[in-house]
């Protein structure tokens, strides 16, 4: 047998490990939606009492639990009992950085029939989810209040996970009134605010979004310095900030649609204020470090219909919009600090 021969195996392994990856990303959404973690919060448990928490089949969680042990997510104890082992501690909905709602989002039924009709975003270079379910994923979000709940929680987990870097990363100190445009819940101003008690901050998001917002800002006790305003970026950015702020929302939009925001951003600031974009920076070239970021920037074509972006992309789209990129900053994190000031 040649060289070449005996090597195809492994290479075979490798691509049917990869053709499996939906079926695991199956069983950890269904493990996060039934809340098995929760369960297992105080300590072992048998699948039967597993199932009878979670309203299952006995016998086919146990299977589920098996496949999860595989993987490093449960450990199986005595008496066939299951317990988690620190990374499945993360699927409990009480730890600090707790990623079930984080899952229950991305791997839900609303994003996984996107990714059904991926070939239809290949192909067309639209978004899937538009495709598969007629209407977009925001105008979907506000026509279904409990899947917005369930993706403004798995953001403000994400969110929880980079602030700590981006504080670490940029002085925001020196800046009096911070404009979180696109804001969502309020997660990461409520951040900034609760670490800078000088500043004050604007959230700005469409109106149904910005309302529960509330309970977010005074959870971090910043309520009183921080005004909810409910507005579309695509129209208009409120005044009166030294500093604005939009995290995670140009990769949500093709070129066109990224510099009508930049644009009105560019319009509402003065002078001497500071933009920055917090975002996923792809490398020049594919890395296999960089892989997740290529998986995000899929999902950004087939649910949104945007896209990531490199520093050069990034530098000629702020420009066009009558923007200086000033500089990237690394946060250790899974975002990079794109920074601008008007031309």
């Amino acid at each position: 047998m040649s060289g070449s021969d005996a090597e195809r195996p492994k290479e075979a392994d490798v691509l049917l490990r990869m053709t499996q990856g939906f079926a695991v990303s199956q069983s950890l959404y269904v493990a996060a939606d039934l809340g098995i973690a929760d369960y297992l919060a105080d300590g072992a448990l048998t699948a039967e009492d597993l199932a009878a928490k979670s309203g299952s089949h006995p016998g086919a969680l146990a299977r589920l639990l098996r496949l999860l042990v595989a993987f490093g997510i449960m450990k199986g104890e005595e008496h066939n009992r299951f317990s988690l082992t620190p990374v499945g501690q993360l699927l409990r909905s009480d730890v600090p950085g707790s990623l079930r709602a984080t899952i229950r989002w991305l791997v839900g039924p609303w994003n996984w029939r996107a990714w059904e009709n991926l070939s239809y975003s290949i192909r067309t270079s639209q978004p899937a989810f538009d495709h598969a379910w007629g209407i977009s994923i925001f105008d979907y979000y506000e026509c279904h209040g409990d899947i917005s709940k369930i993706h403004d929680e798995g953001l403000e987990a994400l969110t929880a996970q980079e602030s700590s870097s981006i504080l670490a990363a940029y002085d925001f100190s020196s800046f009096h009134t911070i404009v979180d445009v696109g804001g969502g819940n309020g997660a990461l101003l409520a951040a900034l605010l609760r670490h800078h008690p000088a500043s004050t901050g604007k959230l700005a998001d469409l109106p149904h979004v910005v309302n529960p917002a509330l309970d977010v800002l005074q959870r971090a006790g910043v309520a009183n310095r921080c005004e909810r305003i409910g507005s579309n970026f695509f129209e208009s950015v409120p005044q009166g900030g030294d500093l604005y702020i939009l995290k995670s929302i140009i990769h949500d939009w093709d070129d066109a649609r990224a510099l009508t925001i930049l644009r009105n951003c560019h319009r509402t600031m003065d002078r001497s204020a500071t933009l920055l974009l917090l975002e996923r920076t792809l490398p020049d070239q594919p890395t296999l470090e960089a892989a997740p970021r290529y998986l995000i920037d899929l999902t950004m074509l087939a649910i949104p219909g945007g896209r990531e972006r490199t520093e050069t992309e990034f530098r000629r789209l702020l420009g066009s919009a009558g923007f200086e990129l000033m500089r990237v900053i690394p946060t250790g994190g899974s975002l990079e600090i794109v920074e601008a000031r008007k031309e």
